[in-house]
């Protein structure tokens, strides 16, 4: 190699040097103000070349903006026992929207709980938010493209949920807030209700849509068309 060569790498080394790490864009979404908090210190503190870019505790604005700006973000954390919409229904309409942004599913509660909705819902992994070494690991392994075992890539979960929106009819987010109090829950119209801060009449209105959108005569067909994985519904 030549001088002038040498010299031509050199100036390419300091240069690429200089240059600032790519920084990974995460948002963070949860109903509790002092988890979002506890979790953006958690992961800017512990995972480099990583920076917060939004957290939110509205399930609405969360989807909304993962819509707008989900490309540009590397990595979604979701609760999935939020106030007023379902982690898993959540991670569904993101998915739906959105075919590249990992997402990774996360609970207080037992993983068993929320394993196969997380897998349904198109999220790349699940993990319990009361070991903080797990949250920093899955975190670092998500944003290196790792999924977790019998979990979709976010491409492959993106094409099986577009595919199976088809065959649910396209309930709306209040139907599936309706269906899934029913399903998971075993409320009834009045319970239902008040979980959601509406009238009886209009559950039942909500209920006669999800009967005529699934196909059956019964909310007991409507719920096990639903809780089938060939509908997109979430297994109990």
């Amino acid at each position: 190699m030549d001088n002038t060569s040498r010299q031509s790498l050199a100036r390419q080394n300091r240069h690429t040097a200089a240059e600032p790490p790519h920084m990974k864009q995460i948002a963070i979404v949860d109903n509790d103000e002092r988890s979002l908090d506890s979790l953006h210190e958690l992961v800017e503190r512990n995972v480099a070349v990583c920076t917060v870019a939004w957290m939110s505790s509205d399930e609405y604005e969360a989807i909304e903006r993962c819509s707008a700006t989900g490309h540009d973000t590397d990595l979604l954390l979701l609760d999935m026992s939020l106030e007023h919409i379902q982690g898993p229904s959540v991670c569904r309409r993101i998915r739906l929207q959105n075919w590249r942004m990992p997402i990774l599913a996360m609970t207080s509660f037992s993983l068993h709980r929320y394993h196969d909705k997380a897998v349904l819902a198109g999220a790349q992994g699940l993990i319990s938010k009361n070991n903080t070494k797990d949250i920093i690991w899955a975190v670092k392994a998500i944003l290196h493209h790792r999924i977790f075992d019998g979990f979709e890539s976010p491409a492959v979960a993106y094409t099986r949920i577009r595919s199976e929106q088809h065959r649910s009819r396209n309930l709306t987010i209040r139907e599936e807030q309706v269906i899934n109090l029913a399903a998971d829950d075993g409320l009834l119209d009045r319970e239902i209700a008040e979980e959601l801060g509406i009238s009886e009449a209009t559950v039942r209105r909500h209920m006669h849509n999800i009967l005529s959108k699934l196909e059956a005569k019964t909310s007991r067909q409507a719920i096990a068309a639903w809780l089938s994985p060939h509908t997109g519904g979430w297994l109990p």
